[in-house]
């Protein structure tokens, strides 16, 4: 069911951003008018896709790695070295909460320009985003400290 929700989420938040695209286009091309709030609803609509999304929806093996250098160890050393990568990763988004969210909080004395949408608001998908990671992180550290570690190389 959470999956259901976020999907339609990260659903929503894309079309927002299609349509605020397709208004700009008709008002720019056919209507000779363009239109300045679509450009501010496309950004902020592209932030909380990409961030909502590769946050809750996107798993951790289907995210985009570097790891050429992590294929040449054998099972049982990158089990340790999947646990380490992923334990400094976790600290290190964990580490960035605080900042994160005083931040986003100094933002919502703020609003954008064009539609008057508090700046918290907008860029909360971050702190969402961080917060999922380190979940994640967590998660994933607790399965390669399993028994059935081998599922999750």
């Amino acid at each position: 069911m959470w999956t259901q929700v976020a999907e339609g989420v990260a659903a929503v938040s894309f079309a927002v951003m299609f349509f605020a695209f397709i208004v700009q286009v008709a008002s720019r091309y056919i209507f000779n008018a363009p239109v300045a709030w679509t450009l501010e609803l496309c950004a902020i609509a592209y932030v909380w896709v990409v961030f909502w999304s590769c946050g809750i929806l996107v798993p951790e093996r289907q995210q985009i790695v570097f790891d050429v250098i992590y294929n040449w160890f054998k099972p049982g050393p990158r089990r340790w070295l999947a646990i380490f990568n992923t334990a400094c990763l976790g600290l290190a988004f964990l580490a960035a909460l605080p900042g994160v969210f005083d931040y986003i909080l100094f933002l919502g004395k703020r609003s954008t320009m064009l539609l008057h949408v508090r700046m918290d608001l907008v860029y909360s998908c971050f702190a969402i985003f961080l917060i999922a990671v380190v979940v994640g992180a967590a998660v994933r550290i607790r399965r390669l400290l399993s028994a059935e570690w081998h599922k999750s190389l």
